[in-house]
């Protein structure tokens, strides 16, 4: 055999050779190469699933819902306890100020006063024109000044923000017939409020302080008719 020709038998031999020993293992190498990407996206994928995202800086875990206004609160605009309260976010988020000492609540009282009556004449001399009632509220919800509903920051046993509130026993009742108007005007009884600010959640889990509408009195007023 010619010498130019048996080099040529034997460099096609060393190709073939090559191709069949590197075929199974560049194959291996691809299978392996996509296991190890499958088992990481599944990786990847449970360690999401398992993820809790605390966005705001007291944020912590638990449940926020907007919340859930009764009918009787509806008509004064604060309520003293709603069926979905996050009790446990609270509870979190007012164990993080008292550890920061950011506790900066409002915290109203009724005065024992004397009555007016007792200092200017006999009780016949003062007649509330509208019917009400007083009381201390602990707030777990209210409306802000755009009327949208908030979770209150309080605990029900030991509440940290309480309101004097003066409230309409009815709502738009006649003032009492004692009080006399001239002819075209008519009286009720109305509902005022006033901005007290409150510590509240956001719908970020995140507290916030912010002012809120609070019945403040129920006043006689009267209207052209």
């Amino acid at each position: 055999m010619p010498r130019n020709q048996y080099d040529m038998a034997w460099i096609l031999r060393c190709i073939l050779w090559v191709s069949l020993f590197q075929l199974p293992v560049h194959t291996t190498a691809v299978a392996e190469s996509r296991s190890v990407r499958e088992g990481e996206r599944a990786a990847n994928h449970k360690a999401n699933d398992d993820k809790v995202v605390f966005p705001g800086e007291y944020e912590r875990v638990g449940t926020y819902e907007k919340p859930v206004i009764p009918e009787q609160c509806q008509e004064i605009g604060i309520c003293d306890d709603i069926p979905n309260y996050p009790e446990d976010l609270v509870s979190d988020l007012l164990r993080d100020l008292m550890r920061q000492n950011r506790t900066r609540f409002n915290k109203d009282k009724i005065l024992e006063v004397p009555l007016i009556t007792q200092r200017i004449g006999p009780e016949l001399d003062v007649i509330e024109l509208c019917e009400t009632e007083e009381r201390i509220y602990a707030p777990r919800a209210a409306q802000d000044r755009n009327k949208e509903w908030q979770v209150i920051l309080n605990d029900r046993k030991q509440p940290q923000q309480t309101f004097r509130v003066e409230i309409c026993k009815t709502k738009e009742s006649p003032c009492s017939a004692i009080a006399y108007f001239q002819n075209g005007y008519v009286a009720k009884c109305v509902q005022k409020y006033m901005l007290r600010n409150m510590l509240a959640v956001n719908d970020r889990k995140e507290v916030v302080e912010m002012p809120f509408q609070v019945p403040s009195c129920c006043s006689c007023v009267a209207r052209q008719t």
